[in-house]
């Protein structure tokens, strides 16, 4: 009787929540064709503006550009995860008993974005650039279930738990040989590696000695920000064309790449500061490897996954968090940080930079080590 009554109470809030499943899935889904549609007709206008040879003709890529592969900005390394035996590529620059800071990176870019803060920390910590699965030099398993959110925080997981022990230095290096020390590192995440750092430090806090976020959105607090900012929806609109099987990979790759040229150099969407442009060996060094053979999906894979029901950490990060964001962010709106800012834990710190684009780690180098610095020594992060 008991258990019938309370099946009888708990309707109304399934049929609502089913209700509201339902109707994201719809918008979802209008979504994702009207982006397809705008996007293709994009695509369109590329056809007839360059015609079919400098539409679908793509340069080969023998070599890689410099400073992606030698050893300009640090030696270069790999590991082996014990459970996935993925192989995954780092560079890496520093002492090897200091500090460990892992810097994760962001689509559609690898560990070559974290250039400057290589440089600017390598003589204090030991400071490793990731390329995450499916980018760069890391393995690139096919098939979209491979890049599942709760795989990729995996990923970092053991990343961390490796490369935080002495015995993590070696060259080719395994999972098995952690000891049972308890790892920590400075975390640093950009973009989709922000959206990793975010809920793998409230999933496994013991890991984090620091947070740093840069332009990143958490999931807990995306959706209800787009619902009160439609036009986020527009900023995200590639998320949704993203969803897509096949068109992504064709439209990405036009005209040698068009479409992530105009991501990362355009006046609209690109870096903004005119000292900090990307030269085009700089921006080589993104388009190399996803113009390997199967180097587009893995990173669209991502998105794919973005909108299966895995569970979301609501609580706060617990470690010494700082929250950086560039006002000229294109694709996400500069009022989602305070937004984000205001479900952190007081201690939390935000700072928001002038002028600067979505492309922080590469737009304000100097001005985001000085801010770093500071964090990372305890004082007020302000220019």
């Amino acid at each position: 009787m008991l258990l019938s009554l309370c099946t009888l109470l708990l309707a109304p809030t399934r049929l609502l929540l089913a209700l509201r499943r339902m109707v994201a899935r719809l918008v979802v889904t209008v979504a994702t064709v009207a982006a397809g549609v705008a996007y293709g007709l994009w695509g369109v206008g590329v056809l007839l503006r360059r015609g079919p040879r400098g539409t679908f003709g793509a340069r080969r890529r023998d070599r890689p550009p410099p400073g992606l592969a030698d050893g300009t900005f640090g030696e270069h390394r790999y590991l082996h995860l014990k459970e996935s035996g993925l192989r995954l590529h780092y560079v890496t620059r520093g002492p090897t008993t200091a500090p460990l800071m892992l810097l994760l990176h962001g689509f559609p870019q690898n560990w070559f974005c974290w250039r400057h803060l290589l440089e600017e920390f390598g003589a204090r910590y030991r400071v490793v650039a990731l390329d995450l699965r499916g980018y760069g030099a890391s393995e690139k398993p096919p098939g979209k279930d491979n890049y599942r959110l709760e795989l990729l925080l995996e990923d970092v997981r053991q990343v961390i738990e490796l490369l935080g022990t002495p015995e993590g230095q070696g060259e080719v290096t395994t999972a098995t040989s952690a000891t049972s020390a308890s790892p920590k590192c400075i975390l640093v995440g950009h973009d989709w590696g922000g959206v990793l750092a975010w809920e793998l430090a409230s999933s496994h806090p013991a890991l984090v000695d620091k947070l740093v976020i840069m332009d990143a959105p958490h999931r807990a607090v995306m959706a209800g920000f787009t619902a009160c900012h439609p036009t986020q929806l527009l900023r995200s609109s590639y998320i949704f064309l993203f969803q897509l099987p096949w068109l992504p990979e064709l439209l990405l790759s036009l005209a040698d790449f068009e479409f992530v040229r105009i991501l990362l150099t355009s006046p609209w969407t690109g870096i903004q500061n005119p000292a900090r442009r990307l030269t085009e060996d700089e921006v080589e060094a993104y388009i190399y490897g996803l113009a390997q053979p199967g180097g587009l999906s893995p990173p669209i894979n991502y998105y794919r996954n973005l909108f299966r029901d895995t569970p979301i950490p609501r609580e706060p990060p617990p470690p010494p968090t700082l929250l950086l964001w560039g006002t000229h962010d294109a694709f996400l709106d500069a009022r989602l940080a305070p937004c984000l800012h205001h479900c952190l834990r007081p201690t939390a710190r935000l700072c928001l930079l002038p002028g600067a684009s979505h492309w922080l780690p590469e737009d304000q180098p100097r001005p985001l080590a000085h801010l770093l610095h500071n964090f990372l020594e305890g004082e007020h992060p302000h220019p």
